[in-house]
């Protein structure tokens, strides 16, 4: 399972469409103890969403790698946030713009859920 962690309606959309469409076991998470709480031995994957609200984004990203070491983390967000795609990556996580992210989410997805 991906777990999705976002605080925001839009993305949501963009993203559960082409997971159902592949049959992927997406769950979207909107707070970090709801998020940390999720992870266990059938979470394959963790997307963070830095949008705003991103609240949480980074110590969510840490607190996930410290349960799980092995977890692949994958942040998106704007290409103009330079310091928090950089510490989204000091964290741990794989970083991609929004426009890398969406324009690409099904295959992403698809290589996420192959993990």
């Amino acid at each position: 399972m991906i777990l999705y962690f976002t605080a925001d309606l839009m993305s949501t959309s963009r993203v559960q469409g082409p997971a159902n469409a592949q049959g992927i076991s997406l769950k979207v998470i909107g707070s970090k103890k709801g998020l940390i709480d999720t992870i266990d031995d059938d979470t394959t994957a963790l997307v963070v969403d830095l949008n705003p609200p991103a609240r949480d984004a980074i110590s969510a990203i840490q607190e996930a790698k410290a349960k799980r070491p092995d977890l692949h983390v994958l942040v998106h967000g704007p290409h103009v946030q330079v310091d928090l795609l950089a510490q989204a990556k000091d964290a741990g996580a794989e970083v991609l713009t929004n426009g890398q992210f969406h324009q690409q989410v099904g295959s992403i997805l698809a290589q996420l859920a192959a993990r």
